[in-house]
């Protein structure tokens, strides 16, 4: 595991803890390189510094690199495709990641939704570009609470968990220790962002793969072990 790098593509600051918050205190423990890429730092509909508080949660969790973009809150749909996608294709070269972690394409957020087809089509970087070197070995969509849970667009199908990544007690809290340094994200129950379902969720995917506790991903992209040379 020490020798897997991870980039985690996501919309807005908040979503890589949501999503994966565990996974990555344990991603961490272990030695792995992350690398996270946010396409939005900023909202006109929060009133907490969230590029900050972006950055403390960043470096509480031992994260080796940030990267920030700053297309429109709410309004990627209004963005350049190419132009979003480009920037994925710069954080990719610049991480050289083996998995490659971004939200499931029926977030009930649009952002999330798009955030998810601009970064599969940067993943496609090494059969476009030639010399680029090959790592990526994986592709991976998680769960965002109260997104992925409100999937109303049935035509790219839920959320299908088919790969779970146990974690630790402290893990979970650190996520939710984390969570709470931004304003209104964690809810009073039964919100899917309260803190009993933050909990309860890594036991459910726990119990779904025999593990104690889990975070879930669904692998829509993986190459196996390449084959000694001719």
């Amino acid at each position: 595991m020490k020798d897997e790098r991870y980039l985690i593509v996501v919309a807005h600051p908040d979503d890589e803890l949501l999503g994966c918050g565990a996974t990555i205190s344990k991603l961490k423990r272990k030695g792995c390189y992350v690398a996270i890429c946010v396409l939005s730092c900023e909202s006109s509909t929060r009133t907490d510094d969230i590029f900050h508080t972006m950055l403390k949660t960043h470096e509480a969790l031992g994260v080796d690199k940030t990267l920030t973009a700053s297309f429109g809150c709410m309004r990627f749909k209004d963005e350049d495709h190419h132009t979003m996608v480009k920037f994925i294709e710069k954080a990719i070269k610049k991480t050289k990641p083996t998995t490659i972690i971004t939200h499931h394409p029926c977030d009930l957020h649009n952002d999330h939704y798009i955030t998810s087809i601009v970064c599969q089509e940067a993943a496609r970087l090494p059969q476009r570009q030639i010399g680029y070197e090959k790592t990526l070995k994986r592709i991976m969509f998680m769960e965002v609470p109260s997104e992925t849970d409100f999937a109303l667009n049935h035509a790219w199908g839920k959320f299908t968990p088919n790969y779970y990544i146990g974690v630790k007690k402290s893990d979970v809290k650190k996520k939710i220790d984390l969570l709470k340094e931004y304003d209104y994200v964690v809810r009073k129950a039964p919100h899917p962002r309260s803190e009993d379902n933050i909990n309860a969720l890594p036991i459910v995917r726990g119990a779904e793969s025999g593990l104690k506790r889990a975070e879930a991903f669904q692998i829509v992209f993986e190459i196996g072990e390449a084959d000694e040379k001719d």
